[in-house]
């Protein structure tokens, strides 16, 4: 079954707070060895995983992580995909994290999944591809195991949510003809400094007020999105709770029909 919004949040919550102690304890290993990450990876994971029906699950379809998919050119490692056996990928999404030098690296990292959205839609065209990036909203200082200390550092996170919202709105009736951007974007900025910890939408809106790119609604925008490209396809992913609230008006709106006269 599929999580409610108070459900994600709490398991949100959860999983920041199990980042937050991973990087604390070692920042250095925390990044090389991908635990930070792959704890944000496994909260996205099983957000989908809680929207597949019991008949997609008998039928095969799985959520893998770290999963290895044929790009246009060469295979590329796919961090969260979800696989039909037969049909191949329904949704593949990159996530990505820096927790320092945000400004020296993050235009190489755009370059970056600019190319891999390229790669996947021209080999899938109709897969519905989404990216989930997360920046802290302050870098604190660590010393490496060289004794050097990184820069602290104030990303620019209205304008890095410009960068991503331009990435991150692909068209809803060209996308098969359209690579480079993704279905849906979530840019998490996350104060780690707070008690509790927080993610800064608001920060987010404010640069960008015409999409939503919360981590929060990322997995259902993904669902929805999927759904409106595959209207035939009605057995992979429950409906989310926007999508289950529109069926249950239209649903009223028939029984207050009048019948015709014959």
């Amino acid at each position: 079954m599929s999580w409610s919004d108070d459900e994600r949040e709490e398991r949100l919550a959860s999983t920041l707070a199990e980042m937050n102690r991973i990087f604390k304890v070692d920042p250095e290993a925390a990044v090389r060895s991908q635990e930070f990450i792959q704890t944000f990876h496994n909260f996205i994971a099983e957000d989908l995983r809680a929207f597949l029906t019991k008949k997609a699950v008998r039928a095969g379809v799985k959520v893998v992580e770290e999963a290895r998919i044929f790009g246009s050119f060469k295979s590329k490692d796919v961090d969260v995909a979800v696989v039909h056996p037969t049909n191949g990928p329904l949704i593949l999404l990159g996530v990505r994290s820096q927790m320092s030098s945000v400004g020296k690296n993050v235009l190489t990292y755009y370059q970056d999944i600019v190319g891999e959205a390229i790669s996947l839609q021209e080999r899938f065209p109709m897969c519905t591809t989404g990216y989930a990036y997360l920046h802290p909203l302050e870098v604190i200082p660590w010393q490496k195991k060289d004794g050097k200390w990184t820069k602290s550092e104030q990303p620019n996170h209205s304008r890095y949510s410009r960068m991503y919202a331009g990435i991150g709105d692909r068209d809803d009736r060209l996308y098969k003809h359209q690579t480079g951007a993704y279905d849906e974007f979530a840019y998490a900025v996350v104060d780690f400094q707070s008690d509790p910890i927080r993610v800064r939408d608001d920060i987010v809106q404010r640069a960008v007020n015409d999409l939503d790119m919360s981590i929060r609604t990322f997995v259902p925008r993904l669902i929805e999105t999927f759904h409106s490209r595959n209207l035939w396809v009605t057995d992979i992913f429950e409906p989310t709770n926007d999508e289950a609230g529109l069926e249950a008006d239209s649903d009223a709106g028939l029984d207050e029909l009048e019948p015709i006269d014959a």
